[in-house]
């Protein structure tokens, strides 16, 4: 049986409630390769990027993650997929499973305003993915110093740097645009 690592991390920025989203899509025996031999051109052509407007850092996480969730189903469809590791450094993406029974208890309500949680869409989803394709969610350190970067950090960074960077990009043009 096959398995994968899904790695998914997001930029955004919050003055215009947009961001991108980026995910990477490998086959986990690429994690056993030394950190070393692990090489940025290999994987940038690999990560996919989307545009996500109307959002927030919490729910941009999870559309993302949902996006590459998606596209991995279908790649998947009719075919032994095998099993998915999905590699985050969202505290909400990451605390979802333990959340769940509270969550759905409340009808994804708050417990105190009895109001309907904001992302409480996205996380029915979420839950609806993971009950259909049984992932693990494993939590990665964002940010952390390049020299204690084994295998998955060091991918895990070019996501995130791609993310980034297209952002940034993105904002260099309209406010182009916006200048002209």
């Amino acid at each position: 049986m096959n398995r994968y690592a899904l790695f998914s991390d997001v930029s955004l920025n919050p003055g215009l409630k947009l961001g991108f989203g980026a995910y990477l899509l490998i086959p986990s025996s690429v994690l056993e390769i030394p950190p070393e031999g692990v090489v940025q051109p290999e994987f940038i052509k690999q990560i996919k990027l989307q545009r996500f407007d109307a959002t927030s850092s919490t729910k941009l996480e999870v559309q993302t993650l949902l996006w590459a969730l998606e596209n991995f189903q279908k790649e998947a469809s009719g075919a032994r997929f095998g099993t998915l590791d999905v590699y985050s450094d969202s505290q909400c993406v990451t605390g979802l499973l333990r959340r769940r029974d509270r969550l759905e208890m409340h009808g994804f309500c708050s417990s105190g305003t009895k109001h309907p949680l904001k992302n409480a869409c996205l996380y029915r989803k979420f839950y609806e993915f993971y009950d259909a394709l049984g992932f693990e969610v494993i939590k990665v350190a964002g940010h952390s110093r390049s020299s204690t970067h084994d295998s998955i950090h060091r991918i895990f960074s070019f996501v995130d740097k791609e993310a980034g960077r297209v952002l940034r990009l993105f904002m260099k043009e309209f406010q182009g645009e916006v200048a002209t």
